[in-house]
């Protein structure tokens, strides 16, 4: 409706209340980027190796065909429990890195949540947050522009 008004409404009418959902929701953005970086910074740390490279091709139709690489590791626990799992982030050159050696840092308590690269899993939460922020931002001046332009 606020379209039909013209776009000073439209502005306001989507600015403010997106920037005012974006606004609500960051806090909790920042609780998990904190709650993920204190998780990584408590994580064991061993060797691991990529004992293979699954491939996966998918024909469609309307796009023709893709082609997935997934990483199979292997590494043991500090307490000896023997691990296999797939990896499918962080991991750069997927189709070269098969009988690669690799650092997998893991958590104890849960050895399905492991990392290849610690590093880039702080700079993606540091961005969630930092995207957040910016959005709220846009969106705000974005309704801000649109009661100077009534």
């Amino acid at each position: 409706m606020a379209v039909g008004w013209g776009w000073p409404w439209a502005l306001i009418g989507l600015g403010g209340p997106l920037a005012v959902f974006v606004a609500v929701h960051l806090p909790g953005t920042v609780r998990a980027k904190n709650h993920r970086i204190e998780k990584l910074a408590a994580m064991d740390t061993v060797r691991g190796r990529i004992i293979a490279a699954l491939k996966d091709v998918t024909v469609d139709q309307d796009n023709g065909t893709s082609t997935t690489i997934t990483p199979v590791l292997s590494f043991t626990t500090h307490d000896g429990t023997a691990v296999t799992a797939h990896s499918t982030s962080n991991l750069p050159d997927p189709a070269g890195s098969y009988r690669r050696d690799v650092t997998v840092r893991y958590a104890p308590g849960d050895l399905a949540d492991f990392t290849l690269d610690r590093a880039a899993e702080r700079r993606g939460k540091k961005l969630d947050v930092v995207v957040n922020a910016l959005a709220v931002v846009v969106l705000l001046g974005a309704a801000v522009v649109g009661m100077a332009m009534l």
